[in-house]
């Protein structure tokens, strides 16, 4: 019984999940394919005022429920190791979302075949997006390592908020956003997983 209820467990994460994907690819900034300033540089779309905020706080919750929800959904165990992750989904959902995927299927090969656009991925708008992402969801593999006493994986975690901090020092906001919805998600599920989750 106790496996059929945390397989129904995995199914909500990953519809929340999905939802929260949803809503990232309608406001992350786009490359628009097939432009160029004249200095070579792609132009971006930023559909709303609040994307650098909202984009990088959906992606980190999706990533960390994810990976959690996979996991319940086949019954395994989500060790810290695996927990990593979350990370992961999380920053190549942003740099996908940042290529176009949501408006054209194609258009990620059209944006890495630009020029300056893989520049344009890792230091504009999509590089801050999937900086605050990792920032969030490397919260899942800190939480999962602290309560298994995974030293090698917490400090992995660790050193992954560093570097996403690093990455993106010039965007508090964005790395705050993040944080706060990955610790919100990793909340989430001690509550409503906690033989996953709880020490």
């Amino acid at each position: 019984m106790a496996s059929l209820r945390r397989r129904l467990v995995g199914f909500s994460l990953l519809a929340v999940a999905a939802t929260a994907f949803a809503f990232a690819a309608a406001v992350a900034p786009v490359i628009v394919p097939g432009s160029a300033t004249a200095s070579g540089t792609p132009d971006l779309v930023v559909p709303s005022p609040i994307s650098l905020l909202a984009a990088p706080a959906l992606l980190a919750a999706g990533s960390v429920l994810l990976a959690s929800g996979v996991a319940a959904v086949v019954d395994a165990d989500l060790s810290a190791r695996t927990a990593l992750l979350a990370p992961a989904f999380g920053a190549v959902g942003a740099l996908i979302l940042g290529t176009g995927i949501s408006t054209d299927f194609g258009a990620p090969l059209a944006a890495f075949a630009a020029s300056d656009a893989l520049t344009t991925l890792s230091s504009g708008p999509p590089g801050v997006i999937a900086a605050g992402a990792v920032a969030g969801a490397a919260i899942a593999p800190v939480v999962r390592a602290a309560t298994t006493e995974d030293t090698i994986t917490l400090l992995a975690g660790a050193s992954l908020l560093l570097a996403s901090v690093a990455a993106a020092s010039d965007a508090p906001l964005s790395l705050t956003a993040g944080g706060v919805a990955g610790a919100l998600a990793v909340g989430a599920l001690w509550a409503v997983d906690p033989a996953t989750w709880r020490p």
